[in-house]
């Protein structure tokens, strides 16, 4: 190809393309080419890395179910894909969508990248450039334009093909077909004169797919075109014969949806015909929402050179969008799920929910308002069929299906325990952005009904400070209300009545017989659902303060502390109950016999926060009262839960006989809540930041692993025992900048950018991070690590 012809097709991709938006030099989204790396290669369902993450990131938008990628190689001519969440798990049932075939000629120019809000690909193909834009125009929709440029000076009859391809491996890691897995279960691709469609026969399998029977992929064109069905797997639209004049282009639009069930499936039929009437509208509404995002979420910084930090702020906008899920299913109002590429997590939870809505009140708030309606839409009411003992609770999570027990057929609905308590610190947030008093309204009396709840459901002596615990439920404890557990290891005058099971555990129920166990320390191992639950309520899963550690980290302890005796270490691992009943003796559900430090420092915020809130509704004696019962757990948490030896905050082990600080469990994060919700006096928050920047304690190659590298339970790869949240890691930042730690935090910000793995660059950003090398872990495009990676930038 020679220069003249290389500088014809220059002036005329500019000259053709003036009128398309997406290539305007002016657009904010321009700048950030391939921030997440969405190029990939699709072969099979599932593309598993080791954390059970989808290995590539599409691209999802708008609240659709469905997203594509980028062919990986410096391929052109189709999109990867699509990726479906089929109501609860993300799925690759597409292979390739829309192939382009012009006249059957060799691509040359290859240009392919992603920005905020559109997959784009350029090339040319003879004497004709060629165009491929996606963009997200609706909740189920995303609209393709193919746009062909003749940068010849002759007219030739061109055939345009697009051909799709279905997927049919089930993962990459075996030999197995999606009907090995499935073997009742088909697919059938259905044309018509308007359509191609592939419909999706039912599976109620929760562990491998759920689909109701009439959920649909479905595309529609601009222009008429002959659909054929290739095989069972493929199918093709094609053009008659078209002529674009020299110098002209034409282009050619088709809109793909999916829908979970037929009502879903015809209303994107009547979208697409909406969407194919004015499609360069929808295309201009998709680009002006983007650049909103970015014009308010990017408020600080010069976009026309963007540095690293504003790069990883716009990868956390995308992120934080890429998670945005429209109501569907149970789930009633549009939420923002933690990590739309992960098994497990495309449902809501509460305290993800809170920092995502926090994050995006600055650039999406009505998404933030409807992500925290999604989680409060679940409220539980007195009138509640299950749980009219938890009056005021949100339940830990919200999905597509409900449990069976809720008439579903899920098994990812849990009510098991709450989260921690940040809602009134999200819907103030989002108030201060919006001025949305109607929202606080809205929101006032759901939030008093929740503090409420903690309440009464988790202070077990009533003194107004709050446990972690679980609710009453068939998990935790049997009809009759007894508390359920397992044990291995017991002495057998004490466990008769129980019920030998696999493995050697033996399986019990009763309260007295798991208090009496626990003080023999003569076991070797005890669980119980509802600690389990606990920890979930917390948010910290596994954290060393509830008793969670490794035997061979037991063994250890017990040689540095008791000369071996394990017997003697346990007890200082062992982890009590209380049951909680109301004045008829129903069971409420379980505390933990430590108060918190980290959740009643939230509990301090709530209170604080909705006595602003009161006194924004004119209520004064709500005002008052909200303000004196932060001002009493401000008091209680300094002067019970602040150790003056150690200079560190810690949770409190409680009794009817004494109370003591649970320091030897080790040190972990929530020991600087304090400090983050402004609690702590100066000269405490002086011995606790001396803490946090100690080499031995959290002063790591990524600062602030979630326990301290003291601590008996830390590993670096252990969930919350050692990795680095970056919730956790930003509310360090803010600790330090409260208590006047400004250069100190700012030298942790920079080692974190410089420092995690793949956090400045494409790489997707991660659930959490290796304290010691800067490992990437867990989940990919994960929710909270992007909202506080958002607020870092935007508040620093």
């Amino acid at each position: 190809m020679n220069k003249l012809f290389l500088l014809t097709l220059l002036s005329i991709l500019t000259t053709a393309c003036s009128n398309t938006p997406e290539v305007k030099n002016d657009l904010i989204a321009n700048k950030f080419k391939n921030s997440v790396d969405r190029h990939g290669d699709v072969n099979s369902y599932l593309h598993y890395d080791k954390y059970n993450n989808q290995s590539f990131n599409p691209l999802l938008d708008a609240g659709a179910w469905h997203g594509y990628l980028l062919p990986a190689g410096g391929k052109a001519g189709y999109f990867s894909g699509p990726m479906i969440i089929a109501e609860e798990r993300p799925f690759f049932t597409g292979k390739i969508t829309d192939k382009l075939t012009i006249n059957g000629e060799e691509k040359t120019n290859i240009e392919s990248y992603s920005i905020p809000g559109a997959l784009i690909q350029k090339y040319s193909i003879g004497d004709y450039a060629v165009q491929l834009t996606l963009r997200f125009v609706g909740e189920r929709s995303a609209l393709i334009e193919t746009k062909i440029t003749n940068i010849g000076t002759s007219t030739a009859p061109l055939h345009l093909t697009w051909e799709n391809q279905l997927t049919t491996d089930w993962s990459t890691s075996d030999n197995k077909s999606v009907y090995d897995l499935l073997p009742n279960w088909k697919r059938q691709i259905i044309i018509s004169d308007s359509s191609s469609e592939v419909a999706f026969e039912r599976s109620r399998n929760p562990d491998v797919a759920l689909f109701s029977g009439s959920s649909k992929y479905i595309i529609s064109r601009s222009h008429n075109v002959t659909r054929e069905i290739l095989s069972e797997d493929s199918f093709k639209a094609q053009t008659d014969q078209i002529t674009i004049n020299p110098q002209s282009s034409q282009s050619f639009y088709a809109v793909h949806s999916y829908g979970h069930n037929e009502e879903e499936a015809e209303n994107a039929r009547t979208f697409h015909q909406q969407v194919l009437n004015t499609p360069d509208s929808f295309n201009g509404q998709s680009i002006d929402r983007w650049e909103q995002y970015l014009t308010k979420g990017l408020n600080t910084g010069d976009v026309s050179n963007p540095n690293d930090r504003m790069t990883v702020a716009v990868k956390s906008i995308e992120t934080l969008i890429g998670n945005w899920r429209s109501k569907a299913g149970a789930i009633l109002h549009d939420g923002v799920t933690p990590a739309v590429t992960d098994k497990y997590f495309n449902g809501i939870w509460p305290w993800d929910s809170w920092k995502h809505a926090y994050a995006m009140s600055y650039f999406a708030p009505e998404v933030a308002k409807n992500n925290v309606r999604a989680v409060f839409d679940y409220q539980i009411k007195a009138n509640d069929t299950l749980r009219p003992q938890d009056l005021g609770m949100l339940q830990d999570t919200v999905f597509y299906n409900k449990s069976p027990a809720r008439g579903g057929d899920g098994d990812n609905w849990n009510e098991r325990n709450t989260k921690p308590s940040l809602a009134s610190w999200a819907v103030w947030q989002i108030y201060q952005q919006t001025n949305d008093i109607a929202f606080i309204e809205e929101m006032y009396p759901k939030l008093k009904a929740y503090n409420s709840w903690w309440l009464t459901n988790r202070d077990h002596n009533q003194n107004g400070i709050l446990e972690y615990g679980a609710t009453s439920d068939p998990q935790h404890n049997t009809d009759a209300g007894q508390l359920t557990f397992k044990v291995k290891g017991a002495l057998n005058n004490l466990t008769q009545s129980c019920v030998a099971s696999e493995n050697d555990w033996l399986m019990c129920e009763g309260m007295e017989l798991y208090q009496e166990i626990l003080s023999s320390e003569q076991y070797e191992e005890l669980e119980s659902g509802a600690q389990e639950a606990a920890g979930w309520e917390s948010g910290m899963d596994n954290a060393a303060r509830f008793g969670f550690i490794t035997l061979e980290q037991l063994k250890k302890y017990a040689a540095q502390e008791y000369q071996g005796n394990i017997a003697d270490a346990q007890k200082d691992w062992a982890v009590g109950f209380y049951e909680n009943r109301d004045k008829n003796g129903i069971l409420l559900g379980y505390s933990l016999n430590q108060e918190s430090v980290d959740q009643n420092s939230y509990f301090y915020m709530d209170n604080l926060l909705i006595s602003k809130m009161a006194d924004l509704l004119n209520n004064s004696e709500d005002q008052e009262h909200y303000a004196q019962q932060a001002d009493k757990i401000k008091n209680y948490i300094n002067d019970h839960m602040y150790d003056p030896i150690s200079g560190y905050y810690y949770d409190l082990k409680f009794s009817n006989q004494n109370s003591e600080l649970i320091t030897k469990r080790g040190r972990g994060t929530e020991g600087w809540t304090p400090l983050f919700t402004q609690i702590a006096s100066k000269a405490n928050a002086d011995a606790v930041v001396k803490i946090i920047n100690d080499p031995n304690e959290f002063n790591s190659y990524i600062p602030f692993p979630t326990a301290s590298k003291s601590n008996p339970a830390y590993d670096p790869d252990i969930y919350w025992r050692g990795r680095v949240w970056l919730d956790q890691f930003y509310f360090a930042i803010k600790a330090l900048k409260n208590y006047g730690y400004d250069e100190v935090a700012d030298e942790y910000l920079n080692r974190l950018f410089e420092d995690a793995d793949g956090l400045v660059g494409s790489a997707p950003i991660r659930e959490n991070y290796n304290p010691e090398n800067g490992e990437m872990q867990g989940a990919t495009n994960f929710s909270w690590s992007a909202a506080h990676l958002y607020l870092l930038y935007r508040e620093n």
